[in-house]
């Protein structure tokens, strides 16, 4: 996926509602699976360890398959479990045999139930995706490398709002920091913020819990209609689902990649915040610490203007 920007592009990483979408089809189609083989390509470097836990999986059935963040997690057994990060360009797909029309094909699972075999490929063109094999401990310390998830039903406006306070940076790098919030990436947090009217430029210490709450709000929303649209697929077509199939949330955004505001129809600023395009409205927007600056300069205006009538 390409993210455009007048001059650069830059491929868009899989977000929560791509990687929850993967997991979930995958849930509905390989459970039961026994792994017959595997073909790591020989133009994919990966550690010697990692070859030989891979190695380990032969003969094995898939039990089940979850996400944590952006990884997708195939448990193998209680205490052993296959896991995928995506990265910028990674795909995991699902094909029937005699399937060649795959490109950057990095490993093949040979995996059969009944009778019925399928290829679960994991491709990738730029290599920054990982594939891992870890332990139930192994897992556990992962998960505690994620901050808290918007779409966890626990999660209220002032836990939201502790959790954003934690680090002094702008709203926006906050929400992408997934130490912070697991399973946002720039195009949901750059619509949620436009959905809660914040600018992304705001400081973290500057939030307050109604503003929290809105983005709370938000936040879960951009993310559930991604859900329900099966992610999102921009022109350079990189992401697509298990079958290859392109998402269509790309068709809703609220303000990532428009030139005008759907809603005040003033025009859309467009800025690099920690190299990430942002999309945002200066008028649904405002950038409240202007405004406060302006506030506090027009009050101390009047102050010297009160004295000089009293000279």
């Amino acid at each position: 996926m390409l993210e455009k920007s007048g001059k650069n592009t830059k491929s868009k990483m899989p977000e929560l509602p791509e990687v929850h979408t993967i997991t979930q089809d995958l849930k509905k189609n390989i459970l039961d699976f026994e792994i017959k083989n595997i073909k790591i390509y020989p133009n994919y470097k990966i550690p010697s360890d990692v070859k030989k836990k891979l190695i380990s999986l032969y003969g094995k059935k898939i039990q089940n398959v979850d996400r944590i963040a952006k990884n997708i997690v195939i448990e193998i057994s209680k205490d052993l479990f296959l896991v995928f990060h995506l990265a910028m360009t990674g795909r995991i797909l699902l094909r029937q045999e005699g399937d060649k029309t795959d490109s950057w094909v990095k490993i093949v699972f040979e995996i059969e139930k009944n009778g019925d075999k399928k290829y679960l490929k994991f491709c990738d063109m730029r290599q920054f995706g990982k594939i891992q094999v870890l332990n139930k401990k192994e897992l556990e310390l992962l998960e505690n490398k994620y901050g808290i998830s918007v779409l966890d039903s626990e999660i209220t406006p002032d836990k939201f709002l502790e959790a954003l306070k934690s680090k002094k940076t702008n709203i926006k790098n906050a929400l992408l920091d997934q130490k912070i919030v697991s399973g946002l990436g720039n195009i949901y947090a750059t619509d949620a913020l436009f959905l809660a009217n914040i600018n992304p430029k705001t400081s973290t210490q500057n939030l307050n819990t109604n503003m929290t709450e809105k983005l709370l709000k938000s936040s879960r929303e951009i993310l559930n209609e991604g859900i329900k649209n099966r992610g999102s697929t921009l022109p350079d077509k990189m992401y697509v689902d298990i079958f290859g199939k392109g998402g269509n949330q790309q068709n809703y955004f609220k303000i990532y990649g428009k030139k005008v505001c759907p809603v005040c129809n003033s025009k859309v600023e467009f800025e690099k915040i920690n190299g990430r395009g942002t999309y945002f409205c200066p008028t649904c927007q405002p950038d409240i610490a202007k405004d406060f600056s302006a506030k506090k300069s027009k009050v101390e205006t009047n102050k010297i203007s009160e004295q000089k009538k009293l000279l």
